[in-house]
């Protein structure tokens, strides 16, 4: 069979030696159409590769400043009810209920903030944060003009036998009267009541501010109770943000209220 294809070659060789050059022409024509293919379906792969490397940037910075949002918006709950609860402390020693209450405006804002960018599992956490500095501020407004007031007559409780000092012991052996629930509760009390009348120290309604904070017992229980009450659920909170941010959850609150920040006046 090769030996009769190559007689017909030899035979029309004339023939075949015109359809060389169209034979190369086309070859040529055939080369170029495949590597144009080549390379415009390599172009679209390259164009699909760069459009989707730019889809993943854009979501990651997209991540990027939902977190940040977020940290930031977590920061500042954290930073003003601390300030605020710090601040609560004072309250029990000055009269400085609009500087508080301005600060309770911030820690409102800020919890504001943090509905808007947090997962609403971590606006949970966030809510016990706010009620805690609420119910810490809440005490001092209640508490804060007997201890005042109590801090009056303390200053001069120390030189027996002055009618401060007088006053200052009534009202102590009422107070433990009412907790004791004695007989003789309203007896004691109307006697602290004229002996702090009689001490001049004190205004009518600094007089009635402490009577009516007596049976609550000390102010440091009371500063305690809030003090665990806002670190706990500071805790709780910070623990879920880490979380949250995906940063480290080892350690604790950077502070903890300590019973009693602020100053306290025993009453």
């Amino acid at each position: 069979m090769v030996v009769g294809v190559w007689h017909w070659v030899e035979r029309n060789s004339a023939g075949l030696s015109l359809l060389v050059p169209f034979l190369a022409i086309g070859g040529g024509l055939l080369g170029n159409w495949l590597g144009a293919k080549v390379q415009a379906a390599g172009g679209l792969a390259q164009a699909s590769a760069a459009r989707e490397a730019a889809r993943i940037t854009a979501e990651a910075s997209r991540l990027a400043a939902l977190r940040d949002e977020r940290r930031l918006a977590i920061a500042e709950l954290v930073r003003t009810s601390r300030r605020l609860f710090r601040f609560t402390g004072e309250l029990y020693s000055e009269d400085r209920d609009a500087e508080a209450r301005l600060m309770y405006e911030e820690v409102s804002q800020a919890y504001a903030e943090v509905e808007l960018s947090v997962p609403a599992s971590l606006v949970a956490l966030a809510q016990p944060v706010l009620e805690a500095t609420q119910a810490a501020l809440d005490a001092a407004r209640l508490r804060g003009p007997a201890a005042r007031a109590m801090a009056v007559l303390q200053e001069v409780a120390d030189d027996g036998g002055t009618p401060g000092w007088a006053a200052h012991s009534a009202a102590l052996r009422a107070r433990e009267a009412l907790r004791a629930r004695r007989q003789d509760r309203e007896a004691l009390t109307g006697e602290a009541v004229e002996a702090m009348r009689r001490c001049g120290l004190l205004t009518y309604g600094q007089i009635r501010a402490v009577i009516g904070d007596l049976p609550r017992g000390p102010v440091t229980v009371t500063q305690h109770e809030r003090a665990q009450a806002y670190a706990g659920a500071l805790r709780e909170f910070l623990d879920a943000a880490r979380v949250e941010l995906g940063a480290n959850r080892e350690g604790g609150v950077e502070w903890i209220p300590q019973p009693g920040e602020g100053r306290p006046i025993q009453i």
